[in-house]
């Protein structure tokens, strides 16, 4: 049983505007993860994968009626691109998918927080902006590999059960919001 995410980074694809906004939800403390969330078609039996959740980091900037700009700092799970095996609808599964939902949520507080110092009215947002976010992506990639190495795809359970406290804990000691 082998677990796939897909970390789809809006500063390499812009995934957002080929996805309905009813086919993809940001993170919330108060919703977990359900198997009615994934819908995409799963590979069939070609891959060894049992499920794949697929969720991304964006940012934006948006301008101001007082001529000032706003980075807003977000992440999507795209419904219609995640997927689960029929035979891996099974708890442990889930946790594990729900493990890498937290982690985009993690790192997009992580932003969040880098791009709150930097001077939005500054003649080299975009580029700043950029900067920022490749160095936590470079982060947040590395860290998803982790996961997935570290918990054997969610199978080897005491290290699950081991991240899932750690990402627990980190969340509940991240800003949510700057």
């Amino acid at each position: 049983m082998v677990c796939l995410f897909c970390f789809q980074a809006k500063g390499k694809t812009n995934v957002t505007s080929e996805v309905r906004a009813s086919d993809r939800f940001s993170w919330s403390e108060h919703r977990k993860l359900s198997w009615e969330d994934f819908k995409g078609p799963s590979d069939g039996g070609s891959h060894e994968s049992a499920a794949a959740t697929c969720c991304s980091i964006g940012f934006k900037i948006d301008n101001t009626g007082t001529g000032d700009r706003k980075v807003t700092v977000y992440n999507t799970f795209y419904i219609d691109r995640s997927w689960v095996k029929e035979d891996a609808r099974i708890g442990s599964i889930l946790a594990h998918e729900q493990g890498h939902f937290d982690l985009c949520e993690l790192y997009t507080r992580k932003l969040r927080e880098r791009t709150a110092a930097i001077d939005v009215n500054a003649k080299d947002l975009k580029q700043q902006l950029m900067d920022i976010y490749a160095a936590v992506n470079d982060e947040y990639e590395a860290r998803q590999q982790a996961y997935e190495y570290e918990t054997t795809h969610g199978t080897d359970l005491p290290a699950q059960n081991r991240w899932e406290r750690m990402i627990q804990r980190e969340l509940t000691e991240a800003p949510q919001s700057i």
